[in-house]
């Protein structure tokens, strides 16, 4: 059922399409206000820089010196193989990347990898909760999103435990490293651990900080392309419902967050007065300016700076099993 789980997204995306007037989404589209468009564009290269300097300095933290261009070349290209490739592998190619270079065992990198990835989830479940809380979407129980957040921002504080972290990263790693994906870092859980209580310094805050920078960039992007769209909504209503619908496209259940991102500001534009069609049309272009868009600045980097096929997609690596095989 896994195999099939991620393509909910895409029967939704589907149904939608088919629900909506597609005339009246066309004719959206052909309004659009070009400049805005590109110069939201535009801004993923800063907004995509300053993530990439994140994880510099996480990698600095470990001891792993690049420089800012480096990381930023590695940082695009990973995003170009998670757009053509299942199971996000763009995350381990970053983690890949320093291993071919010899400066860390695969497993040791990707600790960075992953606490670059939480600062990400992190803000948007923070924000995602104020977006419950403030648009009432749990009716009489939306109060208790606050009392979410005070324990989402007390909880970093568990790290200072080792024995709680050492349970808790374990669990992680058996989680999101399933035997294909160790198999690419074809390490130790003990360097993924090293490297991650590596990590646990006051730097840290530098790294919230850029997260925050880099999010304010992102929500900038999303409040333009809006625009270009001829909607006036606030650039904090908008930051709340953006939060919402990026933090419900992680769930394993679709591609690139297509057809759960697209019902959920379908929910949300609604409480606004603004159409399906309107949300659908924002979506679509969302789709656009953040996934193909970033798409394809990591393909121009990922030619500059390929790595070798057999580093990223070890031998068998999504072939089927033995039995499996022998069953068809």
């Amino acid at each position: 059922m896994k195999k099939y789980l991620k393509f909910v997204g895409i029967a939704v995306l589907i149904f939608i399409f088919l629900s909506l007037d597609i005339k009246k989404i066309g004719g959206i589209l052909t309004q659009v206000q070009i400049p805005l468009l590109m110069l939201a564009f535009l801004l993923d290269l800063p907004m995509l820089f300053i993530k990439s300097s994140r994880w510099n300095l996480l990698l600095r933290g470990q001891k792993i010196h690049y420089s800012l261009w480096d990381t930023f070349v590695m940082y695009m290209s990973s995003l170009y193989i998670g757009f053509i490739t299942p199971g996000r592998l763009g995350e381990f190619v970053k983690a890949l990347y320093v291993k071919s270079d010899n400066k860390a065992t695969g497993s040791y990198a990707f600790s960075s990898v992953l606490v670059d990835r939480l600062f990400d989830l992190y803000l948007l479940i923070i924000l995602g909760l104020a977006g419950v809380w403030s648009f009432g979407l749990l009716g009489g129980l939306s109060s208790s999103s606050l009392v979410l957040i005070a324990i989402v921002v007390v909880a970093p504080l568990i790290v200072l435990n080792r024995k709680i972290t050492g349970k808790l990263i374990q669990i992680v790693y058996k989680k999101m490293l399933r035997k294909k994906m160790q198999r690419l870092l074809d390490d130790t859980f003990n360097d993924f651990y090293d490297g991650l209580t590596a990590l646990i310094n006051w730097k840290l805050l530098i790294s919230v900080f850029l997260t925050i920078a880099s999010y304010a960039l992102f929500f900038l992007q999303c409040y333009l392309i809006l625009s270009a769209l001829g909607v006036k909504l606030d650039y904090l209503t908008l930051t709340l419902s953006m939060a919402i619908a990026n933090f419900i496209s992680f769930a394993p259940i679709s591609i690139s967050g297509l057809g759960t991102r697209d019902a959920t500001l379908i929910f949300l534009f609604a409480k606004f007065g603004l159409t399906s069609e309107l949300a659908l049309s924002y979506s679509m272009l969302v789709f656009l300016i953040f996934f193909v868009g970033g798409g394809s600045f990591g393909a121009i980097a990922w030619f500059m700076r390929p790595l070798p096929i057999d580093d990223w997609i070890p031998k068998g690596l999504f072939k089927r099993k033995k039995k499996d095989t022998d069953q068809a």
